[in-house]
């Protein structure tokens, strides 16, 4: 006798449940890692991908990009996240941004193998106050607006740590961790701009005018005063607006300026006679 051909089983109401809430081992549920929506690519994924077409010559020094719309299907991103890749590789120096005509590629990323020594020395002295100024001026303003375009995630974050303590250290009075964090923080703006050598003459630089630093922090005022210009600075760092940073970095020094100026007279007059 030919056995009866039974018709597909349907799952019991326990199996259903078990399949609505994706239970392993329930009918229907499947561990298939192939099945698991892959990462979304983040900005420096799109960076090396497009380093790696230059590269290979699919993309060559002087040629423009393909538009924005076109490359983020192609790379499977953002519009965001390819904008935060094409900072990046600006910064770098890879691809050249003419806004409203298009990005361009400016030169081979294997060009970075060709290194050249430079040594960073600055020698011991004393120099006008206008003098000390003006080189920071120089310096910390061209590293913001680089740092604006090249900072990450992590580069924010930090920055917002070194912020938030401190401002703990100005309300609780402790003037000497403030001033290394003060100290910390514009060294640290120096690592945000990915740029081995601006990071090393944004350390010395710092280190340099140490004594300038803490003549200008003595008071509550003045420790509010940069903290809340720090502040001005990370928002801008964190909209990826670079002149809103230079120009929050230039206000802070005309201020810190003062304030040693008007710091050193008060000292001369009380006959101390402190020099930065």
């Amino acid at each position: 006798m030919t056995p009866r051909r039974r018709g597909p089983v349907e799952p019991d109401a326990a199996e259903r449940d078990a399949v609505d809430h994706g239970r392993p081992g329930a009918v229907g549920f499947t561990t298939d890692r192939r099945r698991r929506p892959q990462r979304k690519p983040l900005p420096q994924d799109i960076a090396s991908q497009v380093e790696t077409s230059i590269q290979v010559g699919r993309y060559v020094v002087g040629m423009r990009l393909p538009p924005e719309r076109e490359l983020c299907v192609r790379m499977g991103a953002s519009r965001n996240v390819l904008r935060e890749a094409l900072r990046i590789l600006e910064t770098r120096g890879v691809v050249e941004i003419r806004h409203g005509v298009g990005t361009f590629i400016a030169q081979n990323p294997a060009s970075e193998r060709a290194q050249i020594p430079i040594e960073v020395r600055l020698r011991r002295a004393t120099f006008p106050v206008d003098e000390v100024m003006v080189v920071r001026r120089a310096i910390e303003c061209a590293v913001v607006e680089v740092a604006a375009r090249a900072r990450d995630e992590t580069d924010l974050e930090a920055l917002r740590e070194l912020l938030d303590h401190a401002t703990r250290c100005m309300v609780e009075g402790d003037v000497e961790t403030y001033i290394d964090l003060d100290i910390k923080f514009h060294e640290f703006l120096g690592t945000c701009t990915h740029n081995r050598l601006l990071e090393d003459i944004q350390g010395e630089l710092t280190k340099a005018t140490l004594s300038v630093r803490s003549i200008a922090s003595e008071t509550s005022d003045a420790m509010r005063a940069a903290i809340d210009f720090h502040g001005e600075i990370l928002d801008a760092l964190t909209r990826g607006d670079g002149e809103a940073a230079r120009a929050a970095m230039v206000m802070h020094l005309l201020d810190a300026r003062a304030r040693l100026v008007a710091a050193l007279v008060a000292g001369e007059e009380r006959g101390n006679g402190r020099q930065p």
